[in-house]
Protein backbone atom coordinates (compact mmCIF):
# COMPACT_ATOMS: atom_id res chain seq x y z
CA UNK A 1 0.00 0.00 0.00
CA UNK A 2 2.56 2.11 0.75
CA UNK A 3 4.39 1.42 -2.95
CA UNK A 4 0.90 2.70 -4.10
CA UNK A 5 0.73 6.03 -2.44
CA UNK A 6 4.04 6.48 -3.97
CA UNK A 7 2.80 6.16 -7.37
CA UNK A 8 0.14 8.33 -6.57
CA UNK A 9 2.66 10.56 -5.24
CA UNK A 10 4.74 10.94 -8.06
CA UNK A 11 2.24 11.71 -10.24
CA UNK A 12 0.54 14.22 -8.22
CA UNK A 13 3.44 16.30 -8.17
CA UNK A 14 3.87 15.55 -12.22
CA UNK A 15 0.05 16.78 -11.94
CA UNK A 16 1.04 19.94 -9.80
CA UNK A 17 1.59 21.87 -12.92
CA UNK A 18 -1.05 19.88 -14.67
CA UNK A 19 -3.85 19.18 -12.61
CA UNK A 20 -7.33 18.39 -13.90
CA UNK A 21 -10.52 16.84 -12.87
CA UNK A 22 -12.87 15.64 -15.51
CA UNK A 23 -14.20 12.15 -16.82
CA UNK A 24 -16.77 12.41 -19.37
CA UNK A 25 -18.85 9.42 -21.05
CA UNK A 26 -16.93 6.56 -23.27
CA UNK A 27 -18.17 7.08 -26.83
CA UNK A 28 -16.63 4.89 -29.74
CA UNK A 29 -15.48 6.12 -33.17
CA UNK A 30 -15.15 4.52 -36.61
CA UNK A 31 -11.67 4.48 -36.23
CA UNK A 32 -12.16 1.64 -33.40
CA UNK A 33 -10.37 3.86 -30.23
CA UNK A 34 -13.20 4.68 -27.79
CA UNK A 35 -13.17 8.06 -26.53
CA UNK A 36 -12.60 8.28 -22.60
CA UNK A 37 -12.99 11.95 -22.22
CA UNK A 38 -13.31 14.90 -24.70
CA UNK A 39 -11.83 18.32 -24.08
CA UNK A 40 -12.74 21.35 -26.83
CA UNK A 41 -12.67 18.80 -29.48
CA UNK A 42 -9.67 17.13 -28.92
CA UNK A 43 -10.41 13.67 -28.37
CA UNK A 44 -8.44 11.45 -25.40
CA UNK A 45 -8.59 8.11 -26.26
CA UNK A 46 -8.57 4.32 -24.47
CA UNK A 47 -5.43 3.78 -26.41
CA UNK A 48 -3.73 6.89 -24.91
CA UNK A 49 -5.10 5.85 -21.76
CA UNK A 50 -3.33 2.53 -21.91
CA UNK A 51 0.17 3.76 -22.26
CA UNK A 52 -0.31 6.82 -20.16
CA UNK A 53 -0.82 4.21 -17.28
CA UNK A 54 1.95 2.11 -18.74
CA UNK A 55 4.18 4.77 -18.47
CA UNK A 56 3.72 4.75 -14.70
CA UNK A 57 4.10 1.26 -14.77
CA UNK A 58 7.50 1.39 -16.36
CA UNK A 59 8.24 4.44 -14.44
CA UNK A 60 7.52 1.68 -10.93
CA UNK A 61 9.88 -0.59 -12.48
CA UNK A 62 12.85 1.50 -12.97
CA UNK A 63 12.30 2.02 -9.45
CA UNK A 64 11.55 -1.17 -8.03
CA UNK A 65 8.34 -0.53 -6.72
CA UNK A 66 5.33 -2.66 -7.29
CA UNK A 67 2.93 -1.90 -9.33
CA UNK A 68 -1.25 -2.38 -8.53
CA UNK A 69 -2.67 -5.17 -10.47
CA UNK A 70 -5.66 -4.56 -12.88
CA UNK A 71 -9.08 -4.56 -11.67
CA UNK A 72 -7.81 -3.42 -8.06
CA UNK A 73 -8.73 -0.25 -6.52
CA UNK A 74 -5.31 1.13 -6.16
CA UNK A 75 -4.85 0.53 -10.30
CA UNK A 76 -8.41 2.56 -11.33
CA UNK A 77 -6.57 5.20 -9.01
CA UNK A 78 -3.36 5.54 -11.47
CA UNK A 79 -5.21 5.27 -14.13
CA UNK A 80 -7.59 8.03 -12.68
CA UNK A 81 -4.40 10.18 -12.46
CA UNK A 82 -3.32 9.04 -15.85
CA UNK A 83 -6.49 10.36 -17.41
CA UNK A 84 -6.71 13.66 -15.76
CA UNK A 85 -2.87 14.44 -16.81
CA UNK A 86 -4.61 13.37 -20.44
CA UNK A 87 -7.23 15.64 -20.22
CA UNK A 88 -4.68 18.55 -18.85
CA UNK A 89 -2.93 17.95 -21.60
CA UNK A 90 -5.59 18.44 -24.48
CA UNK A 91 -7.12 21.05 -22.55
CA UNK A 92 -3.52 23.20 -22.82
CA UNK A 93 -3.34 22.18 -26.29
CA UNK A 94 -6.53 23.62 -27.19
CA UNK A 95 -6.26 26.84 -24.60
CA UNK A 96 -2.93 27.31 -26.35
CA UNK A 97 -4.40 26.87 -30.39
CA UNK A 98 -7.01 29.89 -29.23
CA UNK A 99 -4.27 31.69 -28.72
CA UNK A 100 -2.82 31.39 -32.25
CA UNK A 101 -0.14 29.12 -30.85
CA UNK A 102 0.52 25.56 -31.96
CA UNK A 103 3.72 22.81 -32.44
CA UNK A 104 4.17 20.93 -35.27
CA UNK A 105 5.16 17.33 -35.83
CA UNK A 106 8.34 18.73 -37.20
CA UNK A 107 9.45 20.45 -33.61
CA UNK A 108 7.87 18.23 -31.58
CA UNK A 109 10.48 15.63 -33.78
CA UNK A 110 13.29 17.95 -33.08
CA UNK A 111 13.00 18.17 -29.19
CA UNK A 112 12.76 14.54 -29.04
CA UNK A 113 16.18 14.05 -30.76
CA UNK A 114 17.67 16.64 -28.32
CA UNK A 115 16.58 14.55 -25.80
CA UNK A 116 17.62 11.56 -27.10
CA UNK A 117 21.31 13.03 -27.80
CA UNK A 118 21.67 13.90 -24.00
CA UNK A 119 21.14 10.03 -23.23
CA UNK A 120 17.80 9.15 -23.24
CA UNK A 121 17.02 5.32 -25.26
CA UNK A 122 14.33 3.11 -26.20
CA UNK A 123 14.93 0.06 -24.50
CA UNK A 124 12.29 -3.04 -23.18
CA UNK A 125 9.28 -4.52 -24.40
CA UNK A 126 7.24 -3.00 -27.27
CA UNK A 127 4.39 -1.74 -25.45
CA UNK A 128 6.92 0.09 -22.73
CA UNK A 129 8.61 0.96 -26.11
CA UNK A 130 5.71 2.62 -27.02
CA UNK A 131 4.28 3.89 -23.71
CA UNK A 132 7.59 5.75 -23.73
CA UNK A 133 7.67 6.87 -26.73
CA UNK A 134 4.06 8.43 -26.43
CA UNK A 135 4.76 9.99 -22.99
CA UNK A 136 7.94 12.04 -24.25
CA UNK A 137 5.98 13.18 -27.58
CA UNK A 138 3.35 14.41 -25.44
CA UNK A 139 5.47 15.55 -23.03
CA UNK A 140 7.67 17.81 -25.71
CA UNK A 141 4.48 19.13 -27.60
CA UNK A 142 3.08 20.57 -24.14
CA UNK A 143 6.26 21.95 -22.79
CA UNK A 144 6.55 23.79 -26.45
CA UNK A 145 3.26 24.86 -26.46
CA UNK A 146 3.79 26.57 -23.06
CA UNK A 147 6.89 28.33 -24.06
CA UNK A 148 5.11 29.72 -27.09
CA UNK A 149 1.99 30.87 -25.23
CA UNK A 150 4.42 32.45 -22.55
CA UNK A 151 6.63 34.18 -25.35
CA UNK A 152 3.15 35.30 -26.65
CA UNK A 153 1.96 36.74 -22.98
CA UNK A 154 5.64 38.12 -22.51
CA UNK A 155 4.92 40.33 -25.55
CA UNK A 156 2.98 42.84 -23.71
CA UNK A 157 4.23 42.95 -20.41
CA UNK A 158 6.69 45.46 -19.30
CA UNK A 159 8.18 47.20 -16.45
CA UNK A 160 8.25 51.24 -16.35
CA UNK A 161 11.34 52.61 -14.60
CA UNK A 162 9.05 53.87 -11.75
CA UNK A 163 8.24 50.78 -11.12
CA UNK A 164 12.35 49.72 -10.92
CA UNK A 165 13.18 52.47 -8.85
CA UNK A 166 10.14 51.87 -6.16
CA UNK A 167 11.71 48.35 -5.72
CA UNK A 168 14.98 49.69 -5.09
CA UNK A 169 13.69 51.91 -2.91
CA UNK A 170 11.86 49.40 -0.90
CA UNK A 171 14.90 47.03 -0.82
CA UNK A 172 17.30 49.83 -0.10
CA UNK A 173 19.23 47.88 2.62
CA UNK A 174 20.04 44.89 0.14
CA UNK A 175 22.14 46.85 -2.19
CA UNK A 176 24.19 48.48 0.24
CA UNK A 177 26.36 51.18 -1.70
CA UNK A 178 25.18 49.82 -5.38
CA UNK A 179 23.73 52.98 -7.08
CA UNK A 180 20.48 53.21 -8.76
CA UNK A 181 21.86 53.42 -12.16
CA UNK A 182 24.07 50.31 -11.38
CA UNK A 183 21.33 47.84 -9.61
CA UNK A 184 18.26 49.13 -12.33
CA UNK A 185 19.09 46.87 -14.43
CA UNK A 186 19.11 43.16 -12.76
CA UNK A 187 15.95 44.62 -10.84
CA UNK A 188 13.83 45.45 -14.09
CA UNK A 189 14.85 41.45 -15.60
CA UNK A 190 14.04 40.30 -11.80
CA UNK A 191 10.60 41.81 -12.43
CA UNK A 192 10.25 41.46 -15.76
CA UNK A 193 10.75 37.42 -15.24
CA UNK A 194 8.09 37.39 -12.50
CA UNK A 195 5.59 39.49 -14.33
CA UNK A 196 5.74 36.86 -16.97
CA UNK A 197 5.83 34.19 -14.90
CA UNK A 198 2.51 35.43 -13.23
CA UNK A 199 1.12 35.95 -16.42
CA UNK A 200 1.89 32.05 -17.32
CA UNK A 201 0.99 31.15 -14.13
CA UNK A 202 -3.01 32.38 -14.51
CA UNK A 203 -2.85 31.50 -18.30
CA UNK A 204 -2.79 27.61 -16.86
CA UNK A 205 -4.78 28.40 -14.17
CA UNK A 206 -7.43 30.49 -16.43
CA UNK A 207 -7.29 27.10 -18.74
CA UNK A 208 -7.97 24.73 -15.68
CA UNK A 209 -10.82 26.20 -14.10
CA UNK A 210 -12.63 25.93 -18.19
CA UNK A 211 -11.95 22.35 -18.11
CA UNK A 212 -15.36 20.24 -18.11
CA UNK A 213 -15.80 18.63 -13.88
CA UNK A 214 -16.57 15.31 -13.41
Amino acid sequence: MAAVKRILLVASVLLAVLAALAVVAVLRHDDGAETVANVSGRRVTSNDLRLAVEHFHEEADREGRPFPAKGTEEYDQVETVALRLLIDRAAIEAAAARLGVHVSQAQVEAKLAAAASAGESDEGAAIRVEAEAAFRRATARVQLLTEGVARQLAGGITVSPAAVRAYYRRHRTLYGRTPYSTAAPSIRAGLLSARRNAALAHWLAQVRRSEPKA
